[in-house]
């Protein structure tokens, strides 16, 4: 691997730690609020779904946020702010936790992220989501990077809405989400950053995540070497990332 390709894969660990570590503050301080439920900042911590409503239409519902901070990295180059969507939840299973980020590139360059927890964990849970939310908050940070005002040189990839939509309307088609270039590139930063703070192999923490949608179904067998070919030969021409068997 060249020096060039480890220093440019590098620039944005700095802020990728800095956003985690904010976060996880922010997270903390709101899971003791809420497990006396109370709010935390004007924020309401404790919550269930509304009947018919699942976890993820909860978080996207909510209209406050906790603001985690404004950042402006001279490194990267990278300019956004961040907002987080907390619940403490009996609808997450204890042990488990559901995550997810949104980028908006174009209009404000803010990150959002999306976590939901169980109330039997509380603050042990943390442990157990550091890495997920830096891999996330990687994932989010590329695709800055990819459009707006971050754009990058050589990164830049053109709005896929359309496309998007055509595969969310068609679960047979999910596996496709994974192969769009802006993704593509956004998983594979997104999931070293999470195998660089676990110190765990970038062959395992790949072949985990991708096996995960195999094993939900949301994906077949040959779905999975589909995107596995695509992430593999896209690799090299990145540089600065672990190469797949």
């Amino acid at each position: 691997m060249k020096l060039k390709d480890l220093i440019l894969e590098g620039m944005y660990d700095k802020l990728t730690g800095e956003i985690t570590k904010d976060l996880m503050r922010e997270l903390k301080n709101a899971i003791k609020s809420g497990m006396k439920n109370k709010a935390y900042k004007g924020y309401k911590v404790r919550e269930n779904p509304k009947k018919g409503y699942n976890v993820l239409a909860m978080l996207e519902d909510e209209t406050d946020t906790i603001e985690i901070g404004d950042y402006s990295d001279k490194v990267s180059g990278v300019n956004l702010s961040v907002e987080l969507k907390y619940k403490l939840t009996d609808d997450v299973k204890p042990g488990n936790f559901y995550i997810n980020g949104y980028a908006d590139e174009i209009m404000w360059s803010n990150l959002e992220l999306l976590l939901a927890t169980n109330p039997k964990d509380g603050v042990n849970i943390l442990s157990k989501v550091n890495s997920y939310i830096r891999e996330t908050v990687r994932h989010e940070i590329e695709h800055f990077t990819q459009r707006g005002d971050n754009v990058k040189i050589g990164k830049f990839i053109r709005n896929n809405k359309a496309i998007r939509k055509k595969i969310a309307d068609n679960p047979n088609i999910g596996y496709k989400y994974l192969i769009l270039p802006d993704e593509v590139d956004a998983n594979i930063h997104g999931l070293y950053a999470r195998a660089k703070n676990t110190k765990q192999p970038y062959q395992k923490v790949v072949d985990s995540y991708l096996d995960s949608f195999v094993e939900s179904d949301d994906i077949t067998p040959q779905q999975r070497d589909i995107v596995y070919k695509v992430w593999k030969n896209r690799i090299p021409k990145i540089g600065g990332i672990p190469k797949l068997k």
